[in-house]
């Protein structure tokens, strides 16, 4: 059977490529697939393993000088246990990892995978595989690698987290770190099932870019659109409307950031926080763009 579908990629099995088997399907959020397990176990046990060394008389394997202080470093910050307490037992390491990143559950997964990419500041290819690793899965999440420390975002799609990286380089090219930070913050809480406290952190990214083009903007959203529309840079008094309705929806008493940040709230959940977390990156990204039209037209 010929292979008619050319945007299949050629990592996938010869049975997938050609029909005989099923294709795998993208990943939901809060779930990571046995396969992909399989390659950061893979991944990570070649790096831990990586210049190890065993006494031939008794048969016991060491891990190498770095590789070692590596491993207390990243297990005390997962365990969150004194580095004193951590033991680089070659054997239990190994089992100790593998665990992790095949049995528990996903939040676990990324956490420690987080902890690992972030501890090898000298390098950063590691990081690169495991983002490779999960594009090439169609994972639900993305590795951000834009800045230190380096951390997953969900997606519901690659189109989605590709147009996300976009935008989120953009908020860094443009200064705006405390975005960045509120936005990095509002993925931390996504992973950790803090639903409401997610959505509080990706309105006030909005609103930190929002202070930047106007200061007077410090409570509602209105004086930054002002200032843009001044600059003739926001022509279509719909859209600027629009913007104001879908702000007004998300951060006044009456709307999501009054509703969904009850806890009780039934309606707080991993749709809704995703869904903000999208539309507060576009929306700032989309701020910050304009305001650097802003700025340059100032200074011709």
């Amino acid at each position: 059977m010929a292979n008619n579908r050319p945007d299949i990629p050629d990592h996938l099995t010869f049975s997938q490529r050609y029909g005989y088997a099923p294709l795998p399907e993208p990943m939901k959020l809060g779930d990571i697939s046995q396969d992909l397990r399989r390659e950061l176990w893979n991944a990570t046990y070649a790096f831990l393993a990586k210049g190890s060394d065993s006494d031939w008389t008794t048969n016991h394997v060491f891990l190498a000088t770095d590789v070692r202080e590596f491993v207390v470093r990243v297990w005390g910050r997962f365990a969150k246990v004194p580095e004193s307490r951590v033991s680089a037992d070659y054997s239990k390491v190994m089992r100790d990892f593998e665990s992790v990143l095949t049995l528990q559950k996903f939040n676990r997964v990324l956490d420690l995978v987080e902890i690992m990419v972030d501890e090898q500041e000298d390098s950063d290819a590691f990081a690169m595989k495991i983002a490779t690793m999960f594009e090439r899965h169609s994972a639900a999440y993305w590795l951000d690698t834009s800045q230190r420390p380096y951390s997953f975002i969900p997606q519901t799609s690659q189109e989605q987290g590709k147009a996300m990286r976009q935008a989120i380089e953009t908020l860094h090219q443009g200064g705006m770190e405390g975005a960045a930070t509120h936005l990095r913050q509002a993925t931390e809480h996504i992973n950790a099932g803090q639903f409401g406290a997610s959505i509080a952190d990706s309105i006030n990214a909005v609103e930190s870019v929002a202070r930047v083009i106007d200061s007077k903007a410090s409570q509602t959203l209105g004086p930054a659109l002002d200032s843009l529309e001044k600059a003739g840079l926001l022509k279509h008094a719909a859209l600027k409307g629009a913007f104001m309705k879908l702000y007004g929806y998300a951060s006044d008493e009456q709307g999501i950031r009054h509703a969904l940040l009850d806890k009780s709230s039934p309606d707080v959940g991993l749709d809704e926080a995703v869904f903000m977390f999208g539309t507060c990156v576009s929306f700032a990204a989309y701020l910050v763009n304009k305001h650097r039209k802003k700025n340059k037209r100032a200074h011709q």
